[in-house]
């Protein structure tokens, strides 16, 4: 009997990425614009790779950094 392959999810999509943060997808658009962001961008399509996402995240929030 073969055990079914359940995939990791590997990346949030950008209503994905702004629930997970509790802001609205206008605000997400806006850190996906911002340097040095974890963005995939496929055609029209923007992926944040999870792990990255956290990251980011982690480092932004231990230095108080803010959105202009």
């Amino acid at each position: 009997m073969e055990i079914p392959i359940v995939p990791q999810k590997l990346t949030y999509t950008v209503a994905e990425a702004a629930a997970a943060l509790g802001v609205s997808k206008t605000v997400m658009y806006q850190l996906i614009r911002t340097e040095g962001f974890p963005v995939i961008c496929l055609g029209n399509k923007r992926l944040i790779p999870i792990e990255s996402f956290k990251r980011w995240t982690e480092e932004r929030a231990a230095i108080g950094w803010q959105l202009n």
